[in-house]
Formats: C-alpha cells, sequence, structure tokens
C-alpha cells in the first residue's frame, strides 16, 4: 500500500480534494485534520476525488457521512469524485450510495453545487 497523501485546491467555492493511498484508521485523522480546516474557514462545498485510492477502511466511510451531515448544516455538502470500483462496491453495499453523492467527472461533480 502506498502512503497517504492528501492534495487540495480551489474551484471557485468548491474545495477539490483528492487522496493517495489507504485511507485507514492511521491516516484518517490527516483528512479529518484538513477537514476540519476547511469547516473554520466556512469551506463546506466539499469533492474528495478517490481516483487515486487504495483502500478505505469501513470507520473512514462512517466518519465520511458525518462530515457531509455538518457540511449540509452549513448549506454544503460532501461529494465523491472517480471512486475506483472495488470502493464503489463496498459503499453501494453499505448504503452509502443513498448518502453521497458520486460523480464520474470533476465537472459534474463541481457543478453539482451550483445547480442547487
Amino acid at each position: 500500500m502506498k502512503d497517504f497523501r492528501i492534495d487540495h485546491e480551489s474551484r471557485g467555492p468548491v474545495q477539490l480534494i483528492r487522496l493517495v493511498g489507504s485511507l485507514d484508521m492511521y491516516s484518517f485523522p490527516r483528512l479529518e485534520s484538513q477537514l476540519n480546516a476547511l469547516f473554520q474557514q466556512g469551506r463546506y462545498s466539499l469533492v474528495l476525488d478517490c481516483r487515486d485510492l487504495d483502500y478505505i477502511g469501513s470507520a473512514g466511510l462512517g466518519a465520511l457521512i458525518g462530515f457531509a451531515k455538518q457540511a449540509r448544516e452549513h448549506n454544503g455538502d460532501l461529494r465523491l469524485l472517480n471512486v475506483p470500483e472495488r470502493i464503489y462496491k463496498i459503499i453501494e453495499l453499505l448504503g452509502f450510495t443513498k448518502v453521497l453523492q458520486v460523480h464520474q467527472t470533476e465537472d459534474d461533480a463541481v457543478g453539482s453545487f451550483q445547480a442547487k
């Protein structure tokens, strides 16, 4: 498994966060810290690009639901982008696709915030 890395860029009011490697109980606190910092800045429209994500633990997935809820309380949301098939199957099996929007292209994910 690769080391975990987070890359962040702004696309207007939307924060694009690219995840690389494995998101597990050891690496999740880094993502949590990044998301909390964005929330403290009043940035609640988040897209997590999972294209280079090798693994995500169930605790990490559950926490993403919590972050989505927190973002929605401030008229934002957390959306997923480029979810690898093996990870998507887990998200779907857990029923999280009913709670988290999953997008195939960056333009769709970013544009989905403007469609609100």
